[in-house]
């Protein structure tokens, strides 16, 4: 998340590439009792920025970053109970590829993953994937509605639940008669064929999702059991909260089955002198161009058209906003904001609450937001690894055990990522996708039988 701390003695930053980065990340934050480690990913990179990459390649931002879905396997190897999150796109990546890969993960990590659903904005991620140009936000979560109806009939309706057999006396390994061909036919998507994965601990992954505009809030209600909040105050993710529990009602769900993360970007000390030293060390390592090269990427406008330390007047402002939380959520500050300040913010970790003190006052912080926004957990972000984590796993969380914040050990250890989050380790009866479950009526029995003509909504 934080730019320029790969310069410091105490941060493994650089080192990325190896295996050994990312299972004693693991392994750390299972001590901790972490829920599970989120992946945030995209293709291509963000050149907008001067219109190129090089700020980011410069400051080694954002960049030479490696495809997190074969990273998982090996983390899981390490771990017994964290889950891992891994992001991947509904507008590129192929449904049925996907979802292949979702049921080989889930049988490979016990049942230890989840999808974080996006649909991509960025113009340089269409061009490397050899489009000319981005999908107009509605019509991606349109696309992505069909894209889910997909991918849940191939993990919920092509099998049948005991159509794994493994008989000895028999010779019988998998029931012919259980596992049928998934037929989809819709505006976007053409698919025929039985999923190529035996049903897996979960079938479907826990769901994330992060999308609050009108139309992402209204595929979040929908699909997401948990979400991914980008909100800089606890006014304005009370309201996300509130407006997506109520759209979930309106959908026949139970608007506390659905979860909320806001990030946030905590720097932690035994005292706040302690923490302020830290807060001066990052801000010393941190590159504020490099956070403006992010940000304009975020945004699709190029920052370096404007002076560094003079008032941003984006009034004007007509580019079609990628990311459009985001920001609003810059806007909403009231503040009068430069270049190099907004740079710096993005630099340390994001507009994100990023509190910076004693582990009382950081404990204080997190305790408001589960209290006033009604938030359920929070999606970490560090400003240097691992210290930023240690701090978490060492110094936050037996605060958060004392107050009754956090557990003391995971609810089902061992257990799926479901289990542990919301109790059981299939998709609940109230979720869109249970009625693609296999022999329930409607959707799931017309694929199975080749007559789904036309998309289910």
């Amino acid at each position: 998340m934080a730019s320029g701390q790969w310069k410091r003695t105490d941060d493994v930053s650089t080192t990325k590439d190896t295996l050994k980065y990312y299972t004693d990340l693991a392994k750390l934050a299972e001590r901790g009792k972490i829920s599970a480690i989120f992946f945030a990913d995209w293709y291509a990179g963000f050149d907008v920025y001067g219109g190129s990459l090089n700020a980011c390649l410069k400051a080694g931002h954002q960049v030479a970053h490696l495809d997190p879905l074969p990273i998982v396997s090996a983390m899981a190897a390490v771990t017994e109970s964290v889950a891992m999150a891994v992001t991947m796109s509904t507008s590129y990546a192929n449904p049925y590829v996907l979802a292949r890969q979702f049921s080989t993960l889930d049988h490979l990590t016990g049942g230890r993953c989840a999808w974080n659903i996006v649909t991509s904005w960025a113009k340089s991620s269409a061009r490397a994937l050899g489009y000319e140009d981005v999908t107009p936000h509605d019509e991606r979560y349109i696309m992505a509605d069909e894209y889910m109806d997909v991918v849940y009939k191939l993990w919920e309706s092509s099998w049948a639940p005991d159509s794994t057999v493994w008989n000895k006396e028999t010779g019988m390994a998998f029931d012919p008669s259980k596992i049928r061909k998934v037929e989809h036919k819709g505006k976007y998507f053409d698919i025929s064929g039985r999923s190529q994965v035996h049903p897996s601990p979960q079938r479907t992954p826990v769901l994330f999702q992060a999308g609050t505009s009108k139309t992402g809030t209204a595929f979040a209600s929908k699909h997401a059991e948990a979400i991914f909040l980008n909100t800089a105050s606890i006014e304005q993710a009370k309201d996300v909260v509130t407006n997506l529990r109520a759209q979930a009602a309106a959908n026949g769900r139970d608007p506390k089955s659905i979860k909320f993360f806001p990030c946030i970007v905590p720097i932690i000390g035994h005292t706040e002198e302690e923490a302020r030293a830290k807060y001066d060390k990052a801000v010393a390592n941190a590159d504020p161009v490099a956070g403006l090269a992010q940000f304009s990427g975020y945004t699709g406008i190029d920052f370096s058209r404007y002076p560094l330390d003079e008032p941003l007047d984006l009034t004007n402002s007509k580019q079609d906003m990628a990311i459009q939380s985001v920001f609003r959520g810059f806007a909403a500050s009231g503040e009068a904001w430069t270049p190099r300040k907004l740079g710096m913010q993005m630099a340390l970790g994001g507009l994100h609450p990023c509190p910076v003190g004693s582990v009382e006052h950081v404990a204080d912080v997190f305790e408001a937001w589960v209290r006033e926004a009604d938030v359920d957990g929070f999606n970490v972000a560090s400003v240097t690894n691992p210290t930023s984590w240690e701090d978490i796993v060492d110094l936050l969380r037996p605060e958060l055990v004392k107050r009754g914040l956090f557990w003391e050990n995971y609810d089902v250890p061992g257990g799926t990522f479901r289990e542990n989050l919301l109790g059981q380790k299939s998709l609940r009866d109230d979720h869109y996708g249970s009625c693609f479950k296999w022999g329930k009526d409607g959707a799931s029995t017309d694929a199975l039988n080749g007559l789904d003509g036309v998309n289910r909504h």
